[in-house]
């Protein structure tokens, strides 16, 4: 495959359409069949993550064209799992597999440790969990996430296209395991054989620290099983979404969202 990021345009029209074609779907699916309960001022809702979400386009925008021209110039200098000779197919599949590896570890990481956490909480403050919350994340964690995700990229000899065509896999199954859709406890249990379905993440925003440690996976489920984190419990008629103390409606603001990490 070809890193050239001019030669790969067809992977990011399919990745910034199904983005937004799969989140308005969702959007509609879980306004006449949710999951919880029926959300008031869903509009208002949205209306706050996609700000968040437009403030880290001003990160990510640049952050990718950085980051093409970089992975095209480290694979020149460092072949990484290059170096294995294995077929295109092959390698694809074992990059896409160690970047999700990388997202469990750093997802994980974004739990454990109380200065990533500072950030990482203003995702999981959103009492109303939606495929909207998906895409809400403060900047910091967005832009230190970039920093290191790069080099790391850079040793594995990732190429653009595979950062894209992971995105491409991994986007609608972030956005389903966020959503307030409601599917029959038989699908869930299906799909998260593979995948983290909605069940598992909605425990995973649980205001109980030991349920919302767990279940850190992206689009796959096996790292949960793997190492360790993963819970599930079938009945989830008691479950509080959101943080205790973080989640008043006066929390639930642009700036004080924005603000929160840094105060004491």
């Amino acid at each position: 495959m070809n890193a050239d990021l001019y030669n790969i345009p067809d992977l990011r029209i399919y990745l910034y359409t199904t983005t937004i074609a799969g989140g308005v779907l969702l959007w509609i699916i879980e306004g006449l069949n949710p999951c919880f309960f029926q959300q008031k001022h869903r509009g208002l809702h949205a209306k706050l993550n996609l700000s968040m979400a437009g403030l880290n386009l001003l990160i990510l925008l640049p952050s990718g064209i950085l980051m093409a021209f970089m992975l095209d110039w480290s694979r020149n200098a460092w072949h990484g799992i290059g170096m294995l000779t294995l077929p295109p197919v092959a390698e694809a599949i074992l990059i896409i597999l160690l970047i999700d590896l990388w997202m469990y570890v750093w997802h994980r990481l974004n739990h454990e440790s109380a200065f990533l956490w500072r950030f990482h909480s203003v995702h999981h403050s959103d009492a109303t969990l939606d495929v909207t919350t998906s895409w809400r994340f403060h900047y910091m964690e967005i832009l230190l996430s970039e920093l290191l995700r790069l080099p790391l990229f850079m040793l594995m000899g990732a190429g653009i296209e595979h950062l894209l065509l992971y995105s491409l896999l991994m986007t609608p199954v972030i956005e389903f395991q966020h959503s307030n859709v409601s599917i029959p406890p038989a699908m869930d249990r299906l799909a998260r054989l593979i995948i983290p379905s909605p069940m598992m993440h909605r425990l995973h925003h649980s205001r109980l620290r030991s349920e919302h440690d767990s279940n850190y996976g992206s689009m796959l489920s096996v790292w949960d099983r793997i190492f360790g984190s993963f819970r599930m419990r079938e009945n989830l008629d008691d479950l509080r979404l959101g943080l205790d103390h973080e989640s008043d409606s006066d929390k639930q603001r642009l700036i004080a969202l924005l603000l929160r990490p840094f105060r004491p």
